[in-house]
């Protein structure tokens, strides 16, 4: 025997289809309320949405049905109306799964059940002569039988069941009944559905209550515009739509088939139509002459425009993007587990250069087999990660004095090298930890160095929260560290690109002090305030979580400032260090993708038909290809291997023009590094041919790869570096103080 509960079939009476629910499950606005530090929470099955603001104040949104919104709007002027729409909703016929009845019109003359006192139009959205009418019947062929359900039971999914029990004892050959309940009812009792071609259109409401601070209008407006394009989406991904209002209204998948017209994907935006208005303002005065409404203001009154206008502008200016096909990233929405941060084992400590790159190679070998399937689902690589800190390879630029390896930055070049070559991405979040590694040892404390750089060769590492959007440079950062009584400090400020940050166990942050200098901020990761968002959704370096960082009003202690700007107040290459790797990260790209090209061709390119050879190893042309990639890939090698001997030579005895000339060859090898890289991930299709653009190879991985990553400090600019030193003797500083 089943049991159904009384809440199974009343719980879904009260769903509402709205791009508010959409859009909760799409993401695009739960993370845009993370990064404005909004908390958001869905309530009310879906229906109603609240904002609370980082100021604390806080609103609602809410969908509701017509009569309810003007039951509500009678209650308090305050709920304000932001948009109608318009569903359609299909009653449905249930019958015995072994009835002959196949289709409505077999039903014609049929003994059809329906409750009591017109309840039937309550109940399923539709009353029983709009379905004679839709079905070409005449009234008199219709033979409707009210059932009288047993006294005491009166909401609609109690009558649902009264009718179910009428069919089973077949004193009716069908019920009328409401599609959602219909499809939670149907695979229970073995029934089966049939569903009428009349349409019932019901207009809903969404409406908002609390606003009263210009910062709550400004986030209306902002849910409102992703609410609209959520609807947008919904249109041109039914299929998806379908899926996950049913999984968060928490129903059926069918039940939204069932219930509702095959439009319904096309009319879940929430609009101010004129005409809409005015079926709202007339549906008012009739309750309230019906004295079902108390005297409330009118519909125009409750208006409010300056939210819908103010969403429209965001969409006309794009700011608020369609959602992503392939969803958001996990930990766009989600925290990292703590416990990653605990579970690593020490690492071990280095002993030379020479361990340095044999730690690099076995690295490699690890990661290598993984970078191409990461890639393609954006597996984040937390397990490679750990394996980085417990191999050493964090801990190669602490100084000898330290306990570290202190490896020559020539060594440094070879091990990104290495490691890029295996995976460009994973290539690519070493490098912030060495940078930051290296400022401290340039403007560290004593105790500031002795306390990181045991952390770092214990197996910690370091992020990136160093760039801002929407700043021309360093000075006119919004990032700012302000004093907080006696020894006390706060941080306060939003990061993107902040690659590896999401990995880290400590946040190096820049920041601009009291004074306008230009410090950094060594920020635990688990600090009160710390939000590090993977929002990151480049065309390439895809596993790097460049993403979005918030610090609001973090707690800092003076052990926790290094005085960056120390650095720049005598000769450095520090600012050469840190492109230097950049370069590395290229040359390993490249040369991942120079040895897939070649492995390719050797072993699936078909010999052109004109190139009269039986391999197509064997094309002289293609040869003569290889050929040139090779040289201008070793030649980049060359140059970057110079550049960082120049970096390893000026540091033993800084002085402008030691200092001015690593910088030079630096530039010169940043260059000719991107320009090749790109080259060369470009023409392996060239020479592979048209199947190596296969998805299942993933080869456009390197370039996709290798062009974002070359957007760092533009190659361009290093042509003017460096003719600005061969025309006017003029040396480039490339990290100017802060």
């Amino acid at each position: 025997m089943t049991v159904i509960m009384k809440s199974d079939v009343t719980a879904v009476s009260s769903v509402l289809p709205s791009a508010l629910a959409l859009a909760w499950q799409l993401g695009e606005l739960r993370l845009d309320c993370r990064r404005g530090g909004v908390k958001l929470e869905l309530l009310a099955a879906g229906r109603q949405l609240r904002l609370t603001l980082p100021s604390g104040g806080s609103f609602t949104l809410q969908c509701s049905t017509v009569t309810e919104w003007l039951k509500l709007l009678s209650d308090t002027s305050y709920n304000r109306l932001l948009g109608t729409w318009v569903v359609r909703r299909h009653p449905v016929l249930l019958v015995k799964e072994e009835s002959s009845y196949r289709k409505v019109a077999d039903l014609a003359g049929a003994r059809i059940g329906v409750p009591a006192d017109g309840a039937e139009a309550a109940l399923t959205g539709v009353d029983s002569r709009a379905i004679a009418e839709a079905e070409g019947w005449h009234h008199a062929e219709m033979r409707w039988t009210v059932l009288d359900i047993a006294e005491g039971i009166s909401s609609p999914g109690r009558e649902v069941l009264g009718l179910v029990q009428a069919l089973a004892a077949e004193e009716v050959d069908a019920v009328l009944a409401n599609g959602i309940q219909a499809a939670l009812l149907q695979p229970l009792l073995g029934l089966r559905p049939l569903i009428s071609s009349a349409v019932q259109p019901e207009q809903l409401v969404l409406s908002v209550s609390g606003l009263e601070q210009e910062e709550q209008l400004h986030w209306a407006g902002k849910v409102l515009a992703h609410l609209r394009q959520a609807a947008r989406w919904a249109a041109y991904h039914p299929a998806d739509a379908s899926r996950l209002l049913a999984q968060q209204l928490g129903i059926p998948e069918q039940a939204l088939e069932l219930a509702y017209s095959p439009q319904l994907h096309k009319e879940l935006e929430p609009l101010l139509e004129p005409a809409a208005l005015g079926d709202l303002e007339h549906l008012r005065k009739s309750l309230i002459q019906e004295r079902v409404l108390a005297e409330a203001v009118e519909v125009a009154q409750a208006v409010q425009q300056e939210i819908a206008d103010a969403a429209q502008a965001l969409l006309d200016r794009g700011e608020i993007g369609m959602p992503q096909a392939e969803g958001l990233p996990r930990f766009a929405l989600e925290e990292v587990p703590p416990d990653y941060f605990v579970r690593r084992r020490p690492g071990r400590v280095i002993a030379d250069d020479a361990e340095a790159v044999a730690a690099a190679h076995a690295y490699a070998a690890r990661i290598k087999a993984g970078a191409s399937e990461r890639d393609l689902g954006r597996r984040l690589p937390w397990e490679e990660l750990r394996l980085l800190g417990e191999s050493g390879l964090l801990g190669l630029m602490v100084p000898k004095a330290y306990g570290g390896p202190g490896i020559a930055v020539a060594t440094l070049v070879e091990v990104f090298k290495i490691i890029s070559a295996a995976d460009g991405s994973i290539g690519q979040i070493p490098q912030n930890h060495h940078f930051f590694v290296k400022s401290l040892e340039l403007a560290g404390t004593e105790q500031q160095k002795e306390y990181f750089f045991k952390e770092v060769l214990e197996g910690a590492q370091l992020g990136n929260a160093l760039a801002e959007r929407g700043i021309k440079s360093m000075k006119e950062m919004n990032t700012r560290l302000t004093k907080e009584g006696e020894g006390q400090y706060r941080l306060s400020g939003t990061k993107f690109y902040t690659t590896g940050a999401l990995y880290s166990h400590w946040l190096p942050v820049t920041a601009l002090d009291e004074e306008g200098k230009r410090v950094t901020v060594f920020v635990p990761r688990g600090a009160e305030g710390v939000d590090i968002i993977d929002d990151w959704n480049g065309i390439g370096q895809r596993t790097t979580a460049s993403g979005s960082a918030l610090f609001s009003g973090v707690q800092v202690s003076p052990e926790q400032i290094v005085e960056h700007w120390r650095i720049f107040e005598v000769p450095q290459v520090f600012g050469a260090f840190g492109q230097i790797m950049h370069a590395a990260v290229d040359i390993g790209i490249a040369r991942a993708a120079l040895d897939d090209a070649a492995w390719f061709v050797r072993e699936k390119t078909r010999p052109s038909p004109f190139s009269q050879v039986a391999k197509a190893s064997d094309d002289p042309e293609l040869i003569r290809r290889f050929g040139e990639l090779g040289i201008r890939l070793q030649a980049a090698e060359a140059l970057l291997d110079k550049a960082a001997a120049a970096i390893d030579n000026a540091e033993r005895g800084l002085t402008e023009e030691s200092a001015g000339q690593a910088a030079l060859l630096v530039d010169s090898a940043k260059y000719l590094a991107a320009e090749i890289s790109v080259e060369i991930t470009n023409a392996l299709f060239e020479v592979a041919g048209t199947s190596s653009m296969d998805r299942k190879y993933n080869f456009d991985r390197h370039w996709r790869n290798v062009r974002i990553h070359t957007l760092h400090d533009p190659a361009r600019l290093k042509l003017h570096h460096v003719g600005g030193f061969i025309l006017n003797g003029v040396y480039h500083n490339p990290v100017p103080p802060g």
